[in-house]
């Protein structure tokens, strides 16, 4: 009995794993006829002329979000927007403008993927000039107040900068832009251009 006791373990063993293997195929045989079936089908919902407001605790208006129009796939948890325009507020005024021609909602409006001729433009205050930051993808996180791309930036600051990057971080909270790679300025100083004229 001592010498047959090993030869059934290995059995049952070889047991448990034959019918974990075959249970593991039929689940996803069922996932992937209903991704196939999901994809097959149209968007949940069309909405034109979307617009969406985000408010803070006291009412104020945190950002605003719009587009031509947007359609959502539940099945693929995201929505797709045709040329987005995102607004975030400072002191219940617009403190700066995103707009593309396409892109995404990710998850509950957690995420904006704008793409395709991305313009960030931040308005001038009387501290600061207007700044525009072009490039061809942005991620936008409106609750942590973060902003980033891999891609190439180009950043013109009045009245003469220009900045050009690959890769960008922006935290709204702190104030803090960061150029990740390949980091080029080009400053035509003004006075200097005026003496020539």
């Amino acid at each position: 009995m001592a010498n047959k006791l090993p030869t059934i373990f290995v059995i049952v063993l070889a047991l448990i794993i034959a019918f974990i293997t075959y249970w593991l195929k039929i689940e996803v045989e069922k996932e992937l006829l209903v991704k196939k079936n999901n994809n097959a089908s149209g968007p949940e919902f069309y909405i034109r002329n979307f617009n969406s407001i985000q408010t803070k605790k006291n009412g104020a208006i945190k950002f605003k979000i719009s587009a031509k129009s947007m359609e959502h796939f539940d099945y693929a948890e995201y929505a797709i927007l045709d040329t987005p325009y995102f607004t975030r507020y400072k002191n219940s005024k617009p403190y700066s403008y995103i707009k593309s021609n396409h892109g995404k909602v990710l998850g509950d409006g957690d995420e904006y993927s704008f793409s395709d001729n991305v313009v960030l433009t931040r308005v001038e205050t009387t501290k600061k000039k207007e700044m525009k930051l072009f490039t061809d993808q942005l991620d936008i996180l409106p609750n942590i107040d973060i902003i980033l791309t891999k891609k190439p930036v180009k950043i013109i600051q009045e009245p003469s900068i220009e900045i050009y990057g690959v890769g960008m971080k922006y935290d709204n909270k702190e104030g803090i832009l960061k150029l990740l790679n390949n980091v080029r300025v080009h400053y035509d100083n003004p006075r200097k251009n005026s003496k020539i004229k």
